[in-house]
């Protein structure tokens, strides 16, 4: 049977669909860690009101008058340690989740507690290590290329523009093919980026399409969700801290299908194209 991506995104989400009580019972935990920071963070730093006052726009500079200077000391502030406790728990959300989901969907029960499957051990450090090269991988490959792209543009602006936006396209290419390291972390199996290179050749809008179009529905349901969420904040009397925390837990909530959706499509694709039969490396 060909592999398509409508085929594989099509199993993905059935899985989820299947194992919907599974998924909620491995989302739960990084869910409430993420929502509980934020709804601190915001408490902390009294922004959480600001959520139910109209904005107010900025009004322009006088000219002559003496310009802000950025303290330095008002970033490492109560505002700047909220926004790096809300990214560490994000991230360690987000890892603790996909190592444990990618495990739930290409081996299956592993005979233990959720909270077994979600203890952080190696294999979390093993994932972030590989999320990391990657990352470092493909910003190194993005200026590499970017440096002969802004020579071009200085020659002719127009043939730069279309220069970007092969770079733009050519790095989500690159980017989604060496996803595969990822699933393979959370299994502890020896698979170095060049195998993802090696499996994905000729796949390349094929793994393009699993990175984009898996994350689609559930972001398009955030969008929906938000808008319905903030009318009913319009119609509150007043700040209310419990309702943002409630807002919190259904964003992150729908964060985590959608996080759900990509591991999962991920994880068929490399359950298809690197089984466990094919001779792979470091």
């Amino acid at each position: 049977m060909p592999l398509t991506l409508f085929a594989s995104l099509g199993t993905a989400y059935r899985f989820l669909w299947n194992e919907r009580r599974d998924l909620f019972a491995y989302a739960f935990l990084p869910v409430l860690l993420v929502s509980f920071v934020q709804i601190a963070g915001l408490w902390a730093t009294g922004d959480w009101q600001l959520h139910f006052q109209p904005p107010v726009p900025t009004p322009p500079p006088t000219p002559g008058e003496p310009q802000i200077v950025i303290n330095l000391g008002n970033i490492f502030s109560v505002q700047g340690a909220a926004t790096i406790a809300n990214g560490v728990a994000s991230f360690v959300a987000y890892v603790m989740f996909s190592v444990a989901w990618f495990r739930r969907y290409l081996i299956g029960p592993e005979g233990m507690t959720i909270g077994a499957a979600m203890r952080w051990g190696p294999r979390q450090w093993q994932f972030i290590s590989r999320f990391f090269m990657l990352v470092g991988l493909v910003l190194l490959l993005g200026f590499l290329i970017t440096v002969p792209v802004n020579l071009l543009s200085s020659v002719n602006p127009t043939l730069g523009i279309f220069g970007r936006a092969a770079i733009i396209v050519g790095t989500l290419l690159i980017t989604s093919r060496l996803l595969l390291v990822l699933p393979a972390a959370a299994l502890d199996r020896k698979f170095g980026f060049r195998d993802a290179g090696t499996v994905t050749q000729g796949k390349s809008w094929y793994m393009l399409g699993i990175y984009l179009f898996s994350l689609l529905p559930a972001l398009f349901a955030l969008i929906i969700v938000a808008q319905l969420l903030a009318g009913l904040a319009d119609s509150l009397t007043g700040p209310s801290l419990s309702f943002l925390f409630v807002v919190l837990l259904v964003q992150q909530a729908i964060m985590f299908v959608a996080i759900a959706s990509q591991v999962t499509a991920l994880a068929e694709a490399f359950r298809q194209l690197a089984p466990p039969s094919v001779n792979i490396t470091v």
